[in-house]
């Protein structure tokens, strides 16, 4: 509180004004000294009263007490004056003035009567303390908790009113405050107090430090509080905390958990020590083995597991105490009557061995001597007992209170729900597990089943022997095995009759197939296709295609590696690549080891089975199948086509104004031997006979009927007959063989010389014309009825061939394929004989590359005339007429042309014959027309007169002299023959030119 101060003359103006003076009311010292006090701070009103008692203190008069005065801001402020004269002896007198705030006076005195009031009354013992550590003052709460009237307390120290080691306690807090100024609150201290004789007291004491605004340090003041009841409660409040904390976490870890020992162990843990030294958790075995609590429990023993145990003392013999251990309860026992009962016994040490194995007595002991009662719980959940808890403390320790009782039933009740959990999710994970694994078998069957569908379904799709085992190898891969192999004897790769496996003889394979799931690196140390690998007879391979039994090795290791390796380099990287296990089946067909396949798991799957090696044999026996038909097929084809090859022109020589090429593709691997063919026949006077046909049908009997129309087909052709002919009389071989083999065929005649031709259909595509500027077209000839129908007519239809241009007959192999038209596939084979500047064995090439890019899909048979220009050197020809005289001329221009060409050997021969043919049609016929020579292979000479009737060869007798001409013919020529025209006919004959001629 701020005491302010003024010193006024005796005409009342002011020559001090203290600093406190301005704060109180706003005016400065330098506003304050030298004006008058009434005007300055006087309140008007009161100005009278104001001078009147001025001049009362100024004859000496004392007055002291509350008057207003104005502040500087114009407020009226209640002050406290004190006024006293002053003189000096020398000049008037003075008058020197104190005041303070009224205001504050007040409060003051308010809460010192309040301080006071509080000290003197409160129940709450309270002193002060001077600044050495001295009671001044004390009130009586706190003399009454020390014993002693306040008196007493007032001039001594802390450990001269209180004995013992609270005092020295006490007194070092207090000297703590005193030094450093820092409040000390709930300092507790203990100690007998009235009213609870022979108990301690519990207080509570708060400590500060006295000192003024400038930091002057007057003592310290405390206050103490009697606590014992609180700390009391706190105690046991705490206590209870603990046992929530306790229950709350074995509750979270015994719930957390559905395995039967590790709620078990949770309630030990909680148990232990917490609430008790020795604890036991066991199980009723019938509840583990098939959770039999339907059925109450009866007076007969009881089997109990233990699942759980813990003790804190250190002399407790666990090794008597297994986990798992299995016990006998009899009936009657504390133990059987706690599970009987289903409630909690309490059973004396001395009665413990009855649930506990106890060869060597070390149990009994410790329980008897150092062991508290044994409380035996029993864990009830759904209605159902399940076993129980027993639980106790050493003698040392405090007995269990109800709390610690209550305590132990809830964790026990909590553990019971949390086994019952765990056995009843034993038993739903034991059946889960049941279901699950039947469901495993079910679907490995299913899957094995539906291997075997796959498989049946997509090996043996071809008749090709390679491709069959590379179906198998694709069909197990990944779903079987990982790796796989297919190798066959080599004897079966040959396509010959697989032989016994020999016990002394080395067994020689060749590798057909082989694939892999995904890359592991097994394919660079095994066999690549088509190498051929060895095995001695001691190998496990060769033993295991000698006996035809599987080789199977669940875990392969590298001594097992070693028995199956066919050299021993192939170990280390077979074990590196990660080999799981390994499976070995012979290929077995009709009786006999065609050779093995290997199939193996690497490291992430599980081994081969039993149920593995039953699939294996049954997918191996389905391929072995199917690659014994492949076998079978392969020789039946080859002798097919060897057959077929036989029956087809060997060599097709190129004759006069023709040239011929041909091409002749048998169908794919995946196919039978088809029945197409195609034929070259060089006739009379330089003309040739083009035949192209397809049976219909494959195999052996196909080829064999094919033979059969081509030779029929050629012989034909030879006689000069007419194309419809040819197909006429092949129409009645096919039919009459009662064979039901039909098929096509395309006959065609042409005559260099003349550049036309004739050609007739069997039920065949339409040949293909190209003239020398590129375009094509199809020749319009009635396609006819196949070969075989029987009773159908042919009809022949004329065509002209220009000189470069290319007449193209082909089967139905080389235009038809699936999925595209027949149609489009003509037209194709159009556009690729477009093409200008190629020879004709090139226009061949480009054909079959245009159309069959990848192989054909069956037989195709190809032929290409194209005309050339004639060697005028080569021909002669003479026109005839009906004179007599013709005879002569043909002779001599017979002898003039042959001495031409250099055969003067021929020239006695030639003319006789040409005599005997002019004649015999200036004798027979209209008359003759022309005489024509052919230079090529052989001499050709041909007469050609305008009667259409052949001429017969007759035998000679005594009395007939017609027919000599051509007897003649028949015996001097080499071969000889007549054809029709349109205009008649035409007798030729052929001569064999002089050994050495260059032709």
């Amino acid at each position: 509180m701020t005491v302010a101060t003024a010193l006024l003359q005796s005409d009342g103006r002011i020559v001090h004004w203290s600093s406190s003076a301005e704060a109180l009311l706003g005016y400065s010292a330098a506003e304050a000294v030298g004006s008058y006090a009434i005007g300055l701070i006087g309140v008007d009103e009161r100005r009278a009263e104001i001078l009147e008692l001025y001049d009362g203190i100024l004859r000496g008069e004392e007055w002291s007490g509350t008057y207003p005065v104005r502040h500087r801001n114009g407020d009226h402020v209640e002050l406290e004056l004190h006024t006293y004269r002053i003189d000096a002896g020398i000049g008037p007198p003075m008058v020197l003035a104190t005041a303070v705030d009224a205001r504050a006076v007040r409060q003051v005195e308010a809460d010192l009567a309040v301080l006071d009031s509080f000290f003197s009354q409160s129940p709450v013992g309270m002193a002060v303390y001077d600044d050495e550590l001295r009671f001044v003052r004390v009130n009586a709460a706190l003399a009454e908790a020390n014993g002693l009237p306040v008196a007493e307390h007032l001039g001594r120290r802390v450990d001269e009113v209180l004995p013992g080691p609270a005092a020295a306690l006490i007194e070092t807090q207090l000297r703590q405050v005193l030094a450093t100024g820092e409040s000390i609150v709930d300092a507790r201290t203990e100690g007998p107090g009235p009213g609870r004789p022979g108990n301690d007291h519990t207080w509570s004491a708060s400590y500060s430090r006295l000192q003024d605004a400038a930091g002057r340090v007057f003592g310290i003041s405390s206050s103490v509080i009697d606590i014992t009841e609180r700390q009391d409660a706190e105690k046991q409040a705490s206590r209870a905390r603990e046992r929530l904390v306790v229950l709350a976490e074995a509750g979270t870890a015994i719930r957390s958990t559905l395995d039967l020992s590790q709620a078990g162990e949770s309630l030990v843990e909680a148990m232990v020590p917490e609430l008790a030294d020795v604890c036991s958790v066991y199980v009723l075995e019938r509840q583990m083995m098939d959770g039999g609590a339907a059925e109450p429990l009866g007076r007969n023993p009881f089997l109990v597991r233990r699942v759980a145990f813990s003790a804190e003392a250190e002399d407790f013999p666990r090794e008597e105490f297994p986990i798992g251990q299995l016990h006998r309860l009899e009936p009657g026992s504390p133990y059987a009557e706690a599970l009987r009962q289903g409630r909690t016994m309490v059973v004396a040490p001395s009665e413990t061995p009855w649930v506990i194995a106890n060869p060597t007595g070390r149990l009994a002991t410790f329980y008897a001597r150092r062991s508290r009662p044994v409380r035996v719980v029993p864990l009830v959940a759904r209605g159902s007992v399940l076993g129980f808890v027993s639980y106790t403390r050493r003698e040392s320790r405090e007995p269990l209170d109800e709390q610690d009782i209550t305590l132990g039933d809830e964790l026990a009740a909590r553990a019971a729900v949390a086994i019952d959990n765990a056995l009843l999710y034993r038993r739903e994970r034991e059946t889960a597990l049941a279901r699950q694994e039947a469901l495993r078998q079910a679907n490995a069957a299913q899957g094995r089943l539906a291997l075997l569908n796959d498989a049946s379904v997509r090996i043996g799709t071809t008749l090709d022997l390679q491709r069959t085992a590379e179906e198998l190898v694709e069909v197990v891969l990944p779903r079987f095995a990982d790796f796989a192999t297919v190798d066959l004897l080599v004897s079966v790769v040959r396509g010959d009759e697989p032989g016994s496996v020999s016990l002394y003889e080395r067994v020689v394979l060749q590798a057909v197939a082989a694939g892999e799931a995904h890359p592991s690196g097994l394919r660079s140390i095994a066999d690549t296709v088509g190498e051929i690998s060895t095995f001695d007879s001691a190998k496990g391979y060769a033993r295991s295609l000698r006996t035809g039994r599987p080789l199977v090795i669940p875990v392969v290791d590298e001594e097992s590696l070693r028995r199956i390796a066919s050299v021993p380099e192939r170990v280390a990287p077979g074990l590196a690549a990660g080999v799981h296990s390994y499976l070995m089946v012979p290929l077995r067909a009709r009786g006999v080891v065609l050779g093995g396949a290997e199939f193996i798991r690497m490291q992430d799957r599980e081994p081969f089975g039993q149920a593995d090696v039953a699939l294996a044999e049954e997918l191996t026996a389905r391929a072995a199948l199917c690659i014994d038909n492949a076998r079978l097929y392969r020789r039946e084809r080859a002798t097919a086509l060897t057959l077929q090859r036989s029956l087809l022109p060997q060599d097709v020589h190129r004759t006069l104004g023709t040239d011929i090429a041909h091409r002749y593709l048998p169908s794919s691997v995946v196919s039978e031997v088809g029945g197409d063919w195609f034929d070259v026949v060089p006739l009379s006077c330089g003309r040739v006979a083009l035949v192209v046909g397809d049976v219909m049908g494959h195999g052996i009997r196909a080829a064999a009927t094919m033979g059969q129309l081509r030779t029929v087909a050629r012989t034909l052709a030879t006689l000069d007959m007419d194309p419809e002919q040819v197909l006429t009389r092949l129409d009645e071989v096919a039919a009459s063989s009662g064979d039901d083999q039909f098929a096509t065929c395309v006959c065609a005649v042409y005559d260099p010389v003349e550049r036309s031709g004739v050609i007739a259909s069997a039920g065949h595509l339409p040949p293909v014309t190209v003239a020398p500027d590129g375009t094509t077209r199809l020749i319009d000839v009635l396609p006819g009825a196949p070969l075989g129908v029987g009773g159908v007519p042919f009809e022949s239809v004329e065509f002209s061939l220009p000189e470069r241009s290319i007449l193209a007959l082909y089967t139905d192999g080389l235009v038809e394929r699936r999925g595209r038209d027949l149609d489009e596939g003509i037209d194709l084979l159009r556009h690729a004989l477009t093409g200008h500047g190629r020879s004709l064995e090139e226009q061949c090439d480009a054909v079959l590359s245009a159309l069959l890019p990848s192989g054909g899909e069956d037989d195709v048979a190809l032929i290409m005339a194209k005309a050339v220009p004639l060697d005028p050197e080569r021909i002669a020809t003479l026109a005839l007429s009906d004179d007599r005289r013709v005879a002569g001329q043909a002779r001599r221009f017979t002898q003039a042309t042959l001495r031409d060409w250099g055969l003067t050997a021929l020239t006695e021969l030639a003319e006789l014959l040409v005599s005997e043919l002019v004649t015999n049609a200036l004798t027979h016929a209209d008359r003759p027309r022309q005489l024509r020579l052919f230079r090529d292979r052989t001499l050709t000479v041909e007469v050609a007169d305008s009667d259409a009737q052949r001429p017969i060869q007759r035998g000679l007798t005594d009395y007939e002299e017609g027919g000599r001409g051509i007897q003649l013919v028949d015996q001097l020529a080499r071969r000889w023959g007549s054809r029709a025209t349109r205009h008649g006919k035409v007798v030729w004959f052929e001569l064999e030119p002089p050994s050495g001629w260059p032709g």
